[in-house]
């Protein structure tokens, strides 16, 4: 009965430390997510068609906010993924003018197909200081198989006791 005991419990060690390799693995691997292009995005007010024929406003379509506005309004980023598996979840990190944000990207990346998204949300209402932030990187990939890749020096989400 020991001895069938011992070999389960070494079975279910094996298994662990199979699993947790593959998790190493990836992570000492370059990153599956190649980011073409990370873009912050210009306030271009909306401009109603009577606008262009009145010189003056009545009021009714809101305040006017001219073009070349000085506040963001989003950021468009594009990834490939390079690697050969299905990734359903990528997590950038974004630096602009020193503010960082996480932008979480969900969805079917499949490999070699190019992947254009706007994320309206993210740096919406800062001084707009140019189109381009200081960093854009993905941090954290989940493939659809489970698996999970990490950035160099990021570590395995807290969990809230």
């Amino acid at each position: 009965m020991e001895s069938r005991l011992a070999r389960s419990a070494a079975a279910v060690v094996l298994a662990g430390s199979m699993s947790l390799t593959a998790g190493v693995a990836r992570a000492q691997v370059a990153s599956p997510i190649k980011v073409q292009s990370c873009s912050v995005l210009q306030y271009q007010p909306p401009r109603p068609a009577y606008r262009s024929r009145y010189w003056y406003d009545y009021g009714f379509a809101g305040p006017f906010v001219p073009a070349g506005s000085p506040y963001t309004d989003g950021i468009a980023i594009s990834f490939v993924n390079t690697s050969s598996a299905v990734v359903d979840r990528v997590v950038f990190g974004v630096n602009y003018r020193g503010d960082f944000e996480r932008v979480i990207d969900a969805g079917t990346f499949s490999p070699n197909v190019t992947i254009n998204h706007t994320f309206a949300d993210v740096f919406s209402g800062y001084a707009y200081l140019g189109p381009k932030p200081n960093s854009c990187a993905a941090r954290v990939v989940r493939f659809k198989d489970g698996s999970i890749w990490r950035a160099p020096g990021v570590g395995a989400r807290r969990q809230s006791p």
